[in-house]
């Protein structure tokens, strides 16, 4: 499937920003499951620069910014080809060694009804896979999705108490759960085509767990199901924050911020 997307990320600032700087983690993993046909990040103020390929293998763009005033605009955008792999996420440059995501996390800690999800699940040695995707259906059916019931900062543990949550919660709960059961677990980021004649789009998160003999395997807690074609994969990391696509450091600045995000996805085939 070949999707166009275009992601804004605009900021409001309420006074002068002495000195920002920000990493920005916006240009679509290079693997087999996606060909990047196109791809631009610009920004309306400041001076971008290409950084480096980390260790995930993120394409790191930073911005400069001084004496910055009123609001800024990020925008990424590009066409980027994708193929169905059942799941399985095949050629990532990276180099980090899969058992360093079975480490939980402020946001991933797991809580007693998150232990309680898996209790009655018999994991057999050679049946993983069947094992993720059981847990995958559990949590998919742990908490109802309410769009706007939580924030940027709630935990696995805080969103299944209150029984509600977006896709970060699905995601942040099935990594929990995975890290609980001794399978490397992260937090992806990305976007979905899901209903192309709704009017809002946003990003999306999902999970990949690591199975050995295969692989990464992308699992969508939210929908119940491993991702296919109509997904593009951007960022991972330990949970939402360290996977966040945009990171700041700004020096002296004792006022706030406004932030505001547009996504528009269409099937260009």
């Amino acid at each position: 499937m070949k999707i166009k997307i275009k992601h804004e990320t605009n900021y409001t600032f309420t006074s002068e920003v002495p000195k920002l700087i920000q990493s920005v983690k916006l240009y679509p993993s290079k693997c087999r499951n996606q060909e990047i046909t196109s791809w631009s990040i610009k920004t309306s103020k400041g001076s971008i620069q290409e950084s480096h390929q980390d260790a995930l293998g993120h394409k790191i763009y930073n911005i400069f910014n001084s004496n910055l005033k009123g609001s800024q605009k990020i925008t990424s955008s590009g066409i980027v080809n994708t193929k169905d792999m059942l799941g399985i996420v095949k050629g990532l440059q990276e180099k980090v060694n899969p058992e360093c995501f079975l480490r939980q996390t402020n946001l991933t800690l797991p809580c007693r009804k998150i232990l309680k999800l898996s209790k009655n699940l018999a994991r057999k040695s050679n049946d993983t896979i069947m094992f993720c995707h059981q847990i995958n259906e559990i949590v998919s059916k742990s908490i109802k999705y309410v769009s706007g019931s939580t924030s940027v900062s709630t935990s696995a543990k805080k969103s299944i108490e209150q029984g509600k949550g977006v896709c970060q919660d699905f995601a942040h709960i099935l990594i929990s759960l995975a890290r609980e059961n001794s399978l490397p677990a992260r937090y992806i980021n990305g976007f979905l085509i899901e209903d192309l004649n709704a009017q809002d789009h946003t990003t999306h998160a999902w999970t990949e767990i690591y199975i050995k003999d295969l692989g990464w395997v992308a699992f969508d807690p939210s929908h119940n199901k491993c991702i296919d074609e109509k997904y593009v994969r951007i960022s991972c990391g330990l949970d939402f924050l360290d996977a966040s696509t945009i990171k700041g450091i700004k020096t002296n600045y004792s006022g706030s911020e406004n932030l505001e995000v547009k996504v528009s996805i269409s099937n260009c085939q």
